[in-house]
């Protein structure tokens, strides 16, 4: 079965934005309300767990889809794009390196748009506080030593994906809430989490001799998250 990845989804979504901006902007289609007001519609029923309202913004963005070009071509790219993935039959896979530090005292900036990692090799550790709106986030915690005590990283992005590498000994908190996204966690997966919150705890079973723990905090409109240790 074929599964669109919220990276994906996050594209479509964008895709279709843009389109409809300018069908609206340029043309004057004033379908554009029906698409408005059925999104809204889907928007409150995953909110408020309301099935009639989603299929009412389905019925509105149906409407929205007989008059409005922009819509017709984002549904003709969906399918184009399940049929060469079915076709294809394998996953498209789309690696970001590492980037170095900019500057000494901080090795991840915030920015609109970013691709951005720790070093590759041996650091300082410091408490990291990043917000962007969209782009890939890498934080390697293996490379470092945390000091006594709790350490914090704390994320929030509009769209992306952020992961974090932790080694064995340390226990960790992740928080993660989004508004849709995936979370693999510890071996575990969370998929397709919907305007939800998950809290995870692992390493606290053997921690009585720890003296350092690491706290995650992410939040992310459309994007996931990714802890693992080594």
């Amino acid at each position: 079965m074929t599964h669109l990845s919220t990276k994906t989804l996050t594209m479509l979504g964008i895709t279709a934005f843009l389109l409809i901006f300018i069908e609206a902007t340029f043309f004057g289609n004033g379908s554009i309300m029906f698409a408005i007001i059925g999104a809204f519609f889907m928007y409150v029923s995953i909110r408020r767990k309301r099935k009639w309202l989603f299929w009412l913004g389905v019925i509105f963005l149906g409407i929205a889809l007989l008059s409005m070009w922009s819509l017709r071509l984002v549904i003709i790219g969906v399918l184009l794009y399940l049929l060469w993935k079915l076709r294809k039959g394998e996953e498209f896979h789309i690696s970001v390196s590492k980037q170095p530090a900019e500057q000494a005292n901080s090795f991840i900036q915030n920015k609109l748009f970013s691709f951005q990692g720790t070093p590759i090799e041996s650091y300082e550790w410091q408490d990291v506080h990043i917000q962007s709106l969209a782009g890939d986030l890498l934080i390697d915690v293996t490379q470092t030593v945390l000091p006594k005590g709790a350490s914090l990283i704390s994320v929030r992005q509009g769209f992306g994906k952020v992961k974090v590498l932790v080694p064995y000994e340390i226990p960790v908190r992740l928080h993660y809430s989004t508004f849709i996204g995936d979370a693999h966690c510890f071996g575990q997966t969370y998929p397709r989490i919907w305007n939800d919150t998950i809290a995870v705890r692992n390493g606290y079973e053997n921690a009585e001799d720890s003296s350092a723990e690491l706290i995650i905090t992410v939040s992310t409109l459309f994007g996931n998250v990714e802890v693992i240790r080594q």
